[in-house]
């Protein structure tokens, strides 16, 4: 059977953003060039909007193939997402790369941050997961079954796009509750990644950030990654980090002697003024590089201080504290996925290259949101766009569908018979208030 044309599909997408999203950053050559390929039945482009619109649809997958609103039958898809030669780290950065080019057009005035971090992608009630291991939680400190997100992102004005991201097993035998998939061909895209899914995580932290090296500058993070290794070889790579400290093991050289994070806290405490709130002092860490801390008050936690670290010793105390708060807005992207996009929700397979797919189409799904709210004349939250493409989706109303109809009629007869023509914008004049739309049409 011959491959059926992706723009019939394209053409018969309901919402209107997704439509035009796909068609202006070319989605069907991305995909092409990611190798995300099939040989015959429906376009490549069409299954992978069907996906992007599940979301925004209400509904499951299941429940929209039994009902009849999508093309195709559940084998389609879920070869599709199977695929071990689809490549999706390579198709989100370059979808990523071109909305990050609009973005810093968009707002040429701003600088654009770097931002790394994990999350928990949760399979709580799976047995059979390739590759499943136990995560710690770190808002409960419990532990889950499933994986860990560990993802980059671009930061500008108020905007977050998703540049990569890998989906983490544990690099350690005895951690993983299953093991890998035999007799996979090693040229695959599906063996690297289960390659990456096995490997330390600092390890998969700079593979992420060597992809990127003229994106931004400074790289944010939480306290989880802030080891000396990190700002060593952020430093070597071109980055400055910048990240939360923790006042643990690490001792840092001030003066000549070493200290840890209490000690030079007591020591900058006298420095601390009561309206600014903070003071820095510069330091070298053991390895040799040179950083400037900032200690800033913290009425709310239990120390009553927190201690920021940056290898960027232009930058003042002032805007070391601006520039660390931007890292927060992972965390309302992450939320963001969670909740309204289908993240570790929507995908139930027990093939580790289906979840990598399934994270895929909701980052997109995140760009497209964004995206949007680019074109719009006030900038909207997350949640407010979501609802705005859910009711491009939803079911048409009455009023709607007499709309649909009673327009091609016109579009068929208009020409061909005057009095016909008249006869409709009678019919349409003497419709109820409800139908004020089809009035103003006619």
């Amino acid at each position: 059977m011959a491959i059926v044309s992706d723009n019939y599909y394209y053409e018969q997408c309901r919402s209107k953003s997704i439509s035009k999203f796909a068609h202006e950053f070319k989605l069907a050559k991305l995909l092409e060039q990611s190798n995300i390929r099939k040989a015959k039945g429906i376009g490549v482009l069409a299954v992978f909007i069907h996906l992007l619109t599940i979301a925004f649809s209400g509904k499951s997958l299941n429940q929209l193939l039994s009902c009849g609103e999508l093309v195709g039958k559940k084998d389609v898809f879920y070869r599709f997402m199977n695929s071990t030669s689809a490549n999706w780290l390579k198709f989100i950065r370059l979808l990523s790369f071109d909305l990050v080019a609009r973005l810093n057009k968009f707002f040429y005035d701003d600088s654009g941050v770097l931002i790394i971090d994990d999350t928990i992608h949760k399979r709580n009630r799976s047995k059979n997961v390739e590759l499943l291991t136990r995560v710690r939680d770190h808002n409960d400190g419990k532990y889950y079954r499933g994986f860990r997100c560990l993802t980059l992102c671009y930061q500008i004005a108020n905007s977050i796009v998703p540049l990569d991201f890998r989906i983490l097993s544990s690099h350690k035998d005895k951690t993983r509750i299953n093991g890998c998939r035999q007799n996979l061909d090693k040229r695959t895209n599906g063996y690297k990644l289960r390659q990456y899914a096995v490997s330390n995580t600092f390890q998969m932290v700079f593979d992420l950030l060597s992809r990127q090296t003229n994106m931004a500058r400074h790289v944010l993070f939480d306290s989880w990654f802030s080891e000396p290794i990190v700002f060593k070889t952020l430093r070597e790579m071109g980055f400055h980090g910048v990240g939360m400290l923790q006042a643990k093991k690490a001792l840092y050289c001030y003066k000549g002697k070493m200290y840890n994070l209490q000690a030079l806290y007591a020591l900058a405490k006298p420095f601390i003024h009561c309206e600014q709130g903070f003071a820095a002092l510069g330091v070298k860490l053991r390895n040799g590089t040179s950083m400037s801390i900032t200690f800033v008050c913290d009425n709310c936690g239990k120390r009553g201080w927190l201690a920021i670290g940056t290898t960027d010793l232009s930058l003042s105390p002032k805007q070391v504290i601006s520039l660390y708060s931007r890292r927060w807005d992972i965390e309302v992207f992450f939320k963001t996925v969670k909740s309204c996009l289908g993240f570790a929700k929507e995908c139930q397979s027990r093939s580790f290259d289906a979840i990598v797919c399934s994270v895929s189409v909701v980052f997109t799904r995140h760009m497209i949101l964004t995206w949007v709210n680019l074109t719009l004349p006030v900038q909207e939250t997350d949640g407010q766009l979501f609802f705005r493409l859910f009711d491009e989706i939803r079911e048409y109303s009455l009023p709607e569908a007499l709309e649909v109809v009673l327009r091609e009629i016109i579009v068929l007869f208009v020409d061909y018979d005057e009095l016909l023509d008249s006869s409709l914008r009678d019919i349409m004049h003497r419709l109820p208030s409800t139908f004020c739309i089809l009035r103003e049409a006619a």
